[in-house]
């Protein structure tokens, strides 16, 4: 009796190892076994590009020399879905509503001043062409592209730029754009619809 029990005993492991090394069951146990492969999400990408966004824009990233890798399909679809051209339409409402509370003194002291690039002029097609600022930025391939004279103006920022005038503020442009590019930027600014600037500054 003893001995039956102990032969139903090893019939019952060697069953069992049977089925564990069985090529198909085998295959099923070890991919229960298997870590999960953490892999992000679309909208997670998007949550981190945001908030990336944001912490340039308020010059929190101050390290931060390119734009991540991840975050170029996100910035090709915020600008070219027009959520940027809405932001900049938000902010500028915001910065005409400041302007109109100022007291103004009617002795053409009341200056406002404006940036150029990425302000009144859009670079966009340049860094476009260069993964939207994922590659190192390349001061001799912008100077090239400046001097074609191709760079658009924002809606915004020339509506914002002619109420400020029509408040009485003197304009001042500044940009970090070498002084012998002084010709084309003006003719650029011109003909995006900018002018009467009181002194256009140049590095």
């Amino acid at each position: 009796m003893a001995c039956s029990h102990n032969n139903t005993i090893w019939f019952f492991i060697l069953a069992l190892f049977t089925v564990l090394i069985s090529p198909v069951i085998s295959s099923r146990v070890s991919s229960l076994m298997k870590l999960p492969v953490i892999v992000e999400s679309r909208s997670s990408v998007d949550s981190y590009c945001e908030s990336w966004r944001l912490a340039v824009e308020t010059n929190n990233a101050v390290k931060c020399k390119v734009v991540p890798s991840k975050c170029v399909s996100y910035l090709e679809t915020y600008y070219g879905k027009g959520q940027f051209d809405k932001d900049y339409n938000v902010v500028a409402s915001y910065a005409l509503a400041f302007a109109k509370t100022v007291k103004m003194g009617g002795d053409c002291k009341d200056a406002w001043v404006f940036d150029v690039d990425e302000t009144l002029l859009s670079n966009l097609e340049y860094y476009k062409a260069h993964s939207y600022g994922a590659e190192p930025f390349n001061s001799k391939e912008f100077s090239e592209w400046v001097v074609q004279g191709t760079t658009p103006g924002y809606d915004a920022s020339l509506k914002l730029y002619k109420d400020l005038k029509k408040l009485g503020f003197a304009i001042i442009l500044l940009t970090g754009r070498d002084e012998a590019q002084m010709s084309i930027t003006e003719k650029i600014l011109k003909d995006a619809g900018y002018s009467g600037w009181v002194q256009l500054l140049l590095r």
